[in-house]
């Protein structure tokens, strides 16, 4: 929960079932619900294996999809790997690290799910023109820088997060078990404890590009106690729209309110000092006026 910010941190205390949307998405942090992004290539019929640790491996029936979810295991916890024969190097991969919002790597296996119903192709055109239009529709600026061979896409409130694209970013031919691994595509969103990146090889199909993209330019909803410094921040310089969601509390949640006050710093530091703390005292109110006299 943030704490940076006295307004949302009231809020918090006070409402904690409230939810809260943001737009865009990809300044929402992550949420705790990690089957979001894995439900729907299982819903799909791919195979989960589990560690016993927490370290998940989704495979596609036909080996070409493999979709992993390593949370203790550094600081890419996302792992999205396509094949075009199960047993060869994959064709792309795409990491991504444990900030991630979740609706962008849901968005990804959404997508791979429906390819491997539809019978689609997992390859296509790669970093092609259509993951640029999202950004330029939500005023994103795209620069090319001739020299470095990069082009580089930056929000106008928030130049320090930007979307890369390194056309000089080619694998070693003779490691081939790099393929696919280059960081052709990537996202740098605050370079902090609380920010996120992303990174797709060369061959990773525009249309995935697109729909990565679009995810991060979406709304998303938090609960307000999940809210970090860098949703709030970005509301502060105006990146970033924090609206509440409206909402009556059930009486689990207004028990859950009563606790938080109850363990508020204010009351904390009452009971180590021994001082009561009580309601403040009723204002004086003004004596009545005497009643007329009946003549």
């Amino acid at each position: 929960m943030t704490t940076a910010n006295p307004h949302w941190a009231k809020r918090a205390r006070d409402r904690p079932w409230q939810q809260v949307r943001i737009t865009p998405a990809l300044y929402a942090g992550p949420a705790l619900d990690a089957e979001r992004a894995i439900r729907p290539l299982t819903d799909a019929g791919a195979v989960r294996l589990d560690d016993g640790r927490g370290n998940q491996l989704i495979i596609s029936t036909d080996g070409r999809v493999r979709f992993g979810f390593e949370p203790g295991n550094g600081d890419v916890v996302w792992k999205i790997a396509v094949h075009e024969r199960p047993f060869l190097p994959p064709l792309w991969t795409i990491g991504l690290t444990e900030n991630t919002p979740i609706e962008v790597v849901e968005a990804i296996t959404t997508d791979l799910a429906e390819r491997l119903r539809t019978g689609r192709r997992l390859t296509g055109g790669a970093a092609d023109e259509e993951w640029r239009t999202p950004l330029q529709d939500h005023g994103w600026t795209l620069t090319w820088d001739a020299a470095a061979g990069t082009e580089t896409a930056y929000s106008e409130y928030s130049p320090q997060d930007t979307i890369v694209l390194d056309t000089r970013a080619f694998p070693d031919g003779e490691e081939w078990e790099e393929a696919g691994q280059d960081a052709f595509w990537r996202v740098d969103i605050a370079d902090d404890f609380d920010g996120w990146s992303a990174a797709a090889s060369i061959s990773t199909p525009d249309q995935i590009l697109h729909t990565m993209v679009s995810a991060m330019l979406a709304p998303a909803v938090r609960d307000i106690g999940d809210l970090d410094d860098l949703a709030v921040g970005a509301a502060v310089i105006g990146a970033a729209e924090l609206v509440e969601i409206p909402s009556s509390p059930t009486p689990l949640d207004v028990h859950r309110a009563k606790a938080a006050r109850r363990n508020s710093p204010a009351r904390a530091a009452a009971d180590s000092t021994g001082t009561a703390v009580s309601a403040p005292a009723p204002s004086p109110q003004p004596a009545a006026r005497p009643l007329p006299r009946l003549r």
